[in-house]
């Protein structure tokens, strides 16, 4: 009896054996988890992990060496540890073909640290000092990772500044956009040539003195060119996006057309447009005053049909930007607010706001976009398509604008700079707007005469009267892109530079939401949708914190200990009661 009962505990004890070896064994090659936080932070987006899988199994495989090793206070190892967590899902999506590592700058003898430094410095990578309240000191750290494929590399900058200067509050931000980051440092790593941006430039567009700024910013990322569309057949499917820059005369229907069919074939377009000839050289004319008339430029119709109007108004708003160099009377302060420049940003109009809870608009290109820049900018309407369109408002003047339409008489003399808030009274007004979908053609059933000679030219490409799946964004500011040239010294200005009102000189974000548009109308990955991103942190309140650390400690450490030893104090005598009975 005893055998049999010795077989079968035997018999069990092999089972439960090969079982467990088996799930091992099954372990080893099926990886399973599950991501229960509410932002899935844990979880790589899709376009991620497909960027990752994909990498080439080769010698140039990607290492990423992340400069932030050692003991920080709370918010940086927020954001050390968040990296971590990333860099374990990056390593473990790659197959093997990414590695990474930790590397304190500050370690080693007092030569080693200032030849390290000095190397960092050379590709922009310069200390962030921070006040450590734990120390009592301030400490330098490097917010940064050197991501690296075969001989090139790209540098990241983890950690945006919001005002210029460090703030705790900055960390969140950052780490929102820490995949986005790396995965498109990956992947311009991985490209092999840049993809291509096309400058129409045969109808008064931008010179090239005035969008130096914009081009030299997109030229790491993009290669570009200028191309004049009355000496083409058609535009090279090649070209990854059309800039259209404050065109002065009229699109004929030729070069109309060559655009519809570019956009009918997928091909993207970012129109930056005036719809009124309003210049700041036009005030110094007539005694300072100026009447702005309709640009005769003949696409409202064609951008109609794509399922937006440019109004032919202007838009004057309260919030706006300051015409340098002005006073705004006599012993007053200069830079007066002219509200023909309004700052707009992505505001959301009452009733999104209801919907959403937000009160900007929530969209990867205006992500944590600061105030930007226009000059006599007019108001968009979205209109209905025939096709699925979906259009996107992305910037709006505020809520205290007010619209003029021609004739009306603009001049520094006309209006008082004095005036309130109340005389603004029409809300905020569409600047910028994206069009997502696919776009019926301008010229179906209704083709120019020199069109079928024009394609057959081209190649005998058939003509499309619906579009593949396309996008494009529309601009009623031609100045959005400008930047301020001075000839005697051959000196660009900043593309946004500007002026606050009775302050002075301030960089707004043009360039920014520029390459933003850019980037999103190029990408087909869906890697820009990370822009939006939102991990959010729950931190403790550091004064608090650092006031009652003793009893955190004693709570989290002594406490526990207490209890156990209660228990077993309780355990002993409940046990030496029971027996000794």
């Amino acid at each position: 009896m005893k055998s049999k009962k010795a077989a079968n505990s035997l018999l069990k004890f092999a089972l439960m054996a090969v079982i467990i070896i088996v799930l091992n064994v099954l372990g080893s090659f099926i990886y399973g988890k599950i991501d229960l936080t509410e932002d899935q932070r844990f979880t790589l987006n899709p376009a991620t992990a497909e960027l990752l899988a994909k990498l080439p199994n080769d010698t140039a495989s990607v290492s990423i060496e992340i400069l932030l090793d050692g003991e920080f206070p709370s918010d940086f190892r927020h954001l050390q540890n968040n990296l971590k967590d990333l860099m374990g899902l990056f390593k473990e999506r790659s197959a093997g073909m990414l590695n990474y590592r930790f590397v304190n700058p500050l370690d080693g003898t007092e030569e080693e640290v200032k030849a390290l430094q000095k190397q960092l410095a050379k590709q922009k990578i310069m200390p962030l000092q921070i006040k450590d309240a734990r120390q009592g000191r301030m400490i330098l750290v490097f917010p940064f990772a050197i991501v690296r494929s075969g001989y090139n590399f790209e540098v990241i900058n983890m950690v945006e500044l919001g005002d210029g200067y460090y703030q705790p509050s900055d960390i969140s931000a950052s780490i929102n956009s820490l995949e986005y980051k790396f995965a498109a440092a990956i992947k311009k790593l991985q490209l092999k040539s840049k993809p291509v941006v096309a400058f129409i430039n045969n109808h008064g567009e931008l010179p090239l003195r005035h969008i130096y700024g914009f081009e030299k910013a997109l030229s790491e990322n993009y290669g570009t060119k200028h191309v004049d569309l009355s000496r083409l057949n058609q535009i090279d499917s090649s070209v990854s996006l059309v800039v259209v820059a404050k065109p002065k005369r009229k699109f004929s229907y030729d070069d109309q057309f060559k655009l519809d069919q570019y956009v009918m074939n997928g091909g993207r377009i970012l129109w930056m447009i005036d719809a009124l000839d309003m210049e700041d050289d036009s005030l110094g004319k007539a005694n300072g005053i100026h009447v702005p008339m309709p640009r005769e430029l003949d696409l409202q119709k064609l951008l109609f049909n794509y399922g937006v109007r440019v109004n032919n108004n202007l838009i004057a708003s309260y919030d706006a930007a300051a015409f340098g160099g002005l006073r705004s009377g006599p012993n007053q302060k200069s830079n007066p607010k002219w509200f023909y420049y309004p700052l707009v940003k992505p505001f959301a109009t009452p009733q999104e706001r209801l919907e959403t809870g937000k009160s900007v608009i929530d969209h990867p290109i205006v992500k944590n976009l600061d105030f930007v820049l226009t000059k006599y900018p007019s108001s968009i309407d979205t209109v209905g398509t025939k096709t699925n369109v979906k259009k996107t408002p992305l910037l709006r003047s505020s809520k205290y604008s007010k619209l003029q339409y021609p004739p009306t008489r603009i001049g520094f003399g006309v209006i008082d700079p004095a005036i309130g808030p109340e005389a603004f009274t029409k809300g905020s007004q569409n600047v910028a707007v994206l069009l997502e979908g696919e776009f019926e053609s301008h010229f179906k059933n209704r083709l120019p005469p020199r069109a079928e000679e024009i394609w057959k030219k081209a190649g005998n490409y058939p003509i499309r009267m619906s579009s593949r799946p396309s996008k494009m964004i529309v601009i009623s500011d031609g100045d959005i892109a400008y930047n301020n040239y001075h000839a005697p010294s051959q000196r660009h200005y900043p593309l946004g530079a500007g002026f606050l009102p009775d302050f002075g000189p301030k960089l707004f974000a043009n360039q920014e939401f520029l390459l933003a548009c850019v980037e999103y109308l190029t990408d087909d990955s869906g890697l820009v949708n990370l822009r939006n991103r939102e991990i959010r942190l729950r931190p403790l309140d550091q004064k608090r914190a650092f006031d009652q650390e003793s009893l955190w400690q004693f709570i989290n450490l002594g406490l526990p200990l207490i209890i156990l030893g209660l228990f077993g104090l309780l355990y002993y005598y409940l046990r030496r009661r029971r027996y000794t009975k």
